[in-house]
């Protein structure tokens, strides 16, 4: 008998060897617990200097988007800038990479910083979006209206729009990893997603609050996303295996998540709860204490 080849990227399509059986729940959640903490998939190690990809840089494109990745800890920022007009936006920054931001805004030709922005609130790392945005005075950070920050912000619900020079920035509010998460949409060619989705997976939502309750709010933002172009491309900020993330790629398209990930192929609210339950690594040394400090400013 002809062997048949797993393909991991879509259990609920898989057979196993014997022909015609499908995967057990068991044995997905033997390869799910696997694929999200096998040493297999090692990120680049680049001995923790950064690594920018030009994920806009089309002369004809009036937005520039720069991906700042922290080397092996596979942590992402954003610099959004309006080519025409100069202007930038950035997007989730974090201690101790300030002066590589700056670095970037310089090569970009020192464009008037105007938003600072933070999809959610962190557990994993501390930001630095008031550090910017005291620096810039762009008159406190850009948060969703549901996060419980004490310093100052800039609050933002479902639909509203930001103007960044020539180009638009969407919110999306997309709970669910956290209660007050958001998406940005760039000028409909770039979703920054956050922790919401990453590429062949999604984000936990074991850090806090109600796992059932933010199960269910992961699983409508989903399908939120997956009525949005195909074509667009989705920017993460997390990638490689230091986040139990299989896949080396640093961005993705919906087409491609909607094809591939396990976790926008489940249709069912209780099966994705315990898709949503089961085979995560540690949760962040400090977790909690993250949380607060970011809270705080």
């Amino acid at each position: 008998m002809q062997a048949v080849t797993l393909d991991k990227r879509r259990l609920s399509d898989t057979f196993i060897s014997t022909g015609e059986r499908q995967l057990t729940e068991k044995k997905k959640k033997e390869i799910r617990i696997s694929r999200r903490t096998s040493k297999k998939f090692h990120w680049k190690q680049r001995c923790l200097s950064l690594i920018v990809l030009y994920l806009g840089s089309n002369l004809d494109r009036m937005v520039h988007l720069s991906q700042l990745i922290l080397g092996d800890t596979g942590c992402v920022s954003y610099v959004v800038l309006c080519r025409k007009n100069k202007v930038a936006a950035i997007v989730d920054p974090f201690q101790g990479f300030e002066t590589r931001v700056e670095e970037e805004l310089k090569i970009l030709g020192n464009p008037r910083v105007k938003y600072v922005m933070d999809t959610h609130t962190h557990a994993d790392r501390h930001s630095s979006s008031s550090f910017f945005a005291d620096k810039y005075g762009t008159g406190g950070v850009v948060k969703s209206e549901k996060t419980k920050y004490v310093g100052e912000k800039s609050k933002t619900k479902d639909g509203d729009t930001l103007s960044v020079g020539g180009a638009d920035i969407k919110v999306l509010f997309t709970p669910g990893h956290t209660y007050d998460h958001n998406c940005y949409l760039i000028d409909q060619d770039y979703l920054l997603v956050g922790d919401c989705l990453f590429i062949g997976d999604v984000g936990r939502i074991d850090l806090g609050g109600n796992p059932r309750e933010k199960s269910d709010l992961l699983f409508d933002s989903l399908r939120k996303l997956e009525k949005m172009s195909p074509d667009l491309k989705v920017c993460p900020n997390h990638v490689g295996a230091a986040h139990a993330i299989s896949s080396e790629e640093t961005f993705s398209s919906i087409g491609k998540e909607i094809k591939t990930n396990e976790a926008m192929q489940i249709k069912d609210k209780d099966e994705f709860f315990t898709y949503m339950t089961e085979g995560w690594p540690p949760k962040p040394d400090d977790w909690e204490q993250i949380i607060q400090d970011n809270l705080n400013g």
